[in-house]
């Protein structure tokens, strides 16, 4: 079996030879050819080379084209993004860009063929998808309404705003979510599956009131069916930190595929799922996977698989990969995971 044909066996909660293997490798692909995150970013050619060494290393069954998952459509968007050439630092959006609410109307969606790196990303996808597509499953990482909404505005005066100006907040999430539309879509004319990344919703940042009242309806009434029209097998939203508080609102956006990420309730998550017939990605902490050793990770891993077995649309992965981590412990999550497939 593929990784791709696992990947799509999860994803319609079928059974496969092996639990799907997509490890959260952003800016760490940089690594793996010895460069910076910087440098990888804004270059098609090493963006493409550090993907193919991810694949070689790793073996995952899913890719994900991208690596500094939250500068690219802020920066389309006009968001200067402070690079950092000589260190592995990972580029960061420099400042918001809009002073209030009055400076919306002046902000024109962004052209995912033409605008800032949009279109390296969809190039790169593209390229991807045609030599490796087959075999694994390749993924355009996108941005999510409210961490777009977060870089565009600054958080705290949207989190402020949510209370004093909740028109604003409506108007700008829904801004932001036709965005991420027109950016998936864009991947999905290249046959590659948009991946939303929303954290700045998780409840570390902001309120599952403020999930809810604000960030729960676009998802639903906008984001997820306009992509599921437009082709998408599944959506899959990718909220980190403990979410456990925020799970009924996951379930009610309509995405196909969840992440329970480390400290959430895998319990809580695993039967929800079920009940709901939706995927699930459980995830190794990244701080274990950063300083941990192999054998400490393949039994923390070996005692999650054996947590989940027998969960329907099961993925295994973990936390964001930091840049300098050591590639062994990368593996000992494979190597956990193909052991468990031999049980």
């Amino acid at each position: 079996m593929t990784g791709r044909e696992r990947v799509e066996k999860a994803w319609a909660l079928q059974a496969v030879d092996k639990i799907p293997f997509v490890p959260a490798v952003y800016e760490h692909k940089a690594r793996l050819i010895g460069r910076t995150p910087s440098r990888v970013c804004r270059s098609l050619d090493l963006l493409l080379e550090a993907l193919e060494r991810e694949d070689e290393i790793y073996g995952p069954d899913a890719l994900t084209v991208g690596l500094d998952v939250y500068n690219v459509e802020a920066e389309a968007l006009g968001c200067g993004v402070r690079y950092f050439d000589g260190s592995p630092d990972v580029p960061a959006v420099e400042a918001p860009i809009l002073g209030g609410p009055g400076e919306l109307r002046r902000l024109g969606r962004p052209d995912p063929g033409r605008d800032g790196r949009m279109p390296l990303f969809i190039e790169a996808a593209a390229r991807l998808q045609r030599a490796k597509g087959a075999e694994v499953m390749v993924r355009g990482a996108v941005t999510g309404p409210f961490s777009l909404a977060c870089a565009l505005a600054g958080a705290e005066e949207v989190l402020v705003a949510t209370v004093e100006d909740p028109r604003f907040v409506r108007a700008l999430l829904a801004f932001a979510a036709r965005t991420a539309v027109d950016f998936g879509k864009a991947f999905l004319e290249k046959g590659v599956e948009p991946v939303l990344f929303d954290s700045k919703a998780s409840p570390a940042a902001a309120s599952p009131r403020v999930f809810r009242e604000f960030v729960l309806p676009v998802y639903r009434d906008l984001l997820v069916p306009s992509l599921r029209e437009a082709g998408a097998r599944t959506v899959t939203l990718i909220v980190g930190g403990d979410t456990t508080a925020i799970l009924e609102d996951l379930l009610e956006t309509g995405a196909g595929q969840l992440l329970c990420d480390a400290g959430s309730d895998l319990a809580r998550f695993g039967r929800r799922c079920r009940e709901e017939r939706r995927a699930l990605r459980a995830s190794v902490d990244a701080r274990l996977v950063h300083r941990g050793t192999p054998v400490e990770i393949r039994g923390v891993a070996a005692r999650l698989l054996e947590a989940t077995a027998g969960q329907p649309g099961l993925l295994f992965g973990c936390g964001v990969v930091a840049y300098d981590c050591d590639p062994a412990n990368v593996l000992a999550l494979r190597e956990a995971r193909d052991a468990f497939s031999r049980t």
